[in-house]
């Protein structure tokens, strides 16, 4: 791929266990191409029929990944978003953003990081030409209504919660 010989590389699972055992301080796939092409960042993104995923955050404990959701981190997995879209052949560029909370948060009664980080991102940043971003949106709806195509892209904001909807949809 660094060559430029062949132009995309597929993953199968990864045991990040047996890797850990190994001694590689590698949490998946991700984190250990990120180091051998020294890649400034990375997203781990996902393309079904029906559904496109990324998300904010790959392999880390949950209790850590509040902390994690910052605007630059935003910013960064909305520009790789875009980016998956385009090559994906998307003719349009519309991005649903997850909330982090049970329902978003709840207008704060169930978490702080919609109304005090995700939703002010959205509502301050650009995000390019043709690009729309609304959110945060509830995940337990969100996903149901991607299928559906109201949306081209969905960004998680953890692993747990852009998989499984995905996984269920289109093993």
């Amino acid at each position: 791929i660094q060559r430029g010989i062949i132009d995309a590389l597929v993953t199968a699972p990864l045991c990040k266990e047996s890797l850990n055992l190994a001694g590689l301080p590698f949490t998946g796939h991700t984190t250990l191409l990120k180091e051998l092409t020294a890649a400034p960042s990375v997203s781990m993104a996902f393309y079904t029929d029906a559904l496109r995923v990324v998300l904010a955050t790959i392999h880390v404990p949950l209790n850590e990944v509040s902390a994690m959701i910052t605007p630059d981190l935003l910013q960064e997995k909305l520009d790789h978003t875009v980016e998956f879209l385009k090559q994906t052949g998307s003719k349009s560029l519309r991005i649903a953003v997850a909330g982090l909370n049970p329902h978003a948060g709840e207008g704060g009664m169930l978490g702080m990081e919609e109304t005090a980080i995700i939703a002010p991102f959205i509502r301050h940043g650009f995000f390019g030409e043709g690009v729309e971003v609304t959110g945060p949106y509830s995940a337990d709806t969100l996903f149901y209504r991607a299928a559906q195509g109201e949306f081209d892209a969905v960004l998680a904001m953890y692993h747990d919660q852009g998989l499984p909807v995905l996984k269920y949809q289109s093993f």
